[in-house]
């Protein structure tokens, strides 16, 4: 898969828009001041790249995308302070920001806005990087472009490059981010389109990045196996 030519890139839309000029709102966090302010988000499917690198480790132009909704919003990572004292993550805590934008393809967007813009904040999160890849891979189910394509991929595979031992938590459960990696591109995520025309042709990219991924089985992501490549 070609990388994306390092300059500001447009997007072909590709497919159906939907509602290019409805918003919805959702409550974020002022800038800087814990000010609470109603967020104009995007929910048409037309993505804008900002730079050829945005949304992958440790880029932040994202933060300086004027079509970026969340820019100025401070995103909470997770308080384990919090959770000792059994209190609730605040209102800006990047999960129920996400569990306030719309389901599906007029979320979708939004979604990668608020998982990039995390990533640019916290790029030590490799939470932070697949869910970025996750929201890029809805974008391109949504618009079939093939810039989008690529930069999903990219994006996954910063996660093996840059974020291979660290897990993601689902309620009490934790799960193997370069496991997920793998189920992700292999099985496909349901209801999204696959990056790859084939499994073949996705075990042939992994391995050319310098991984070797098998399958998982019957309890998928986690009897997968993702192993680094010994030269």
């Amino acid at each position: 898969m070609n990388d994306v030519k390092p300059k500001k890139l447009r997007t072909r839309a590709a497919g159906w828009l939907f509602g290019l000029m409805a918003i919805v709102t959702v409550t974020g966090c002022g800038p800087g001041d814990g000010t609470p302010v109603a967020l104009v988000l995007p929910t048409d499917t037309l993505l804008n790249l900002r730079c050829a690198e945005v949304g992958i480790n440790d880029e932040t132009c994202v933060l300086i995308d004027a079509e970026n909704p969340f820019r100025f919003v401070a995103i909470a990572e997770f308080d384990v302070n919090l959770e000792m004292q059994g209190l609730p993550q605040p209102p800006n805590f990047k999960f129920n920001l996400n569990n306030d934008i719309p389901a599906g393809p007029t979320g979708a967007k939004a979604r990668f806005y608020l998982w990039a813009t995390a990533l640019a904040k916290a790029p030590y999160s490799g939470e932070n990087q697949w869910y970025t890849a996750r929201a890029l891979h809805e974008v391109f189910t949504a618009n079939a472009d093939p810039l989008i394509q690529a930069q999903a991929i990219k994006a996954y595979r910063s996660v093996l490059d840059n974020f291979f031992g660290t897990v993601t938590f689902f309620g009490t459960t934790s799960a193997q981010l370069n496991l997920l990696v793998g189920n992700d591109l292999y099985n496909g995520v349901t209801g999204f389109t696959d990056l790859f025309a084939t499994t073949t042709a996705a075990l042939t990219e992994i391995s050319q990045w310098g991984y070797t991924y098998i399958p998982c089985t019957i309890t998928c992501p986690d009897d997968g196996v993702m192993s680094v490549n010994v030269p």
